[in-house]
């Protein structure tokens, strides 16, 4: 699941996929949302699939020369994050966070994609 807006940075960079990275509950005081945006939803694609190649590496595997080679280069994706606070509650989950946000400024009148 993510949330689909287009939000203008202050650099004129125009970020259109939102989606929930973290939920951090600091008990009995606030949950913190952290949201990882990009210009679309094919960089985010890209980044899961850099972070594959990652996971594969750490876990032992045996990556391909190709792989091994997009390890080496890494990836060129933008990705901001943003945090938002919203009131403690224990039983929060991504899909009720995600309806929280677009209660939020920011992202009110975005589209679950």
């Amino acid at each position: 699941m993510a949330l689909q807006k287009q939000i203008e940075q202050r650099n004129g960079i125009i970020l259109n996929y939102h989606r929930i990275a973290v939920i951090n509950k600091i008990t009995n005081m606030v949950n913190v949302i952290e949201i990882n945006s990009y210009i679309n939803k094919e960089q985010r694609e890209k980044e899961k699939e850099y972070q594959l190649l990652q996971k594969k590496s750490a876990s032992g595997g045996e990556l391909t020369p190709e792989e091994q080679s997009q390890l080496e280069k890494g990836i060129d994706v933008l990705v901001r994050a943003d945090y938002v606070e919203m009131e403690y509650d224990e039983n929060t989950n991504i899909k009720n966070a995600y309806e929280y946000l677009k209660t939020t400024e920011k992202y009110k009148d975005s589209v679950d994609i």
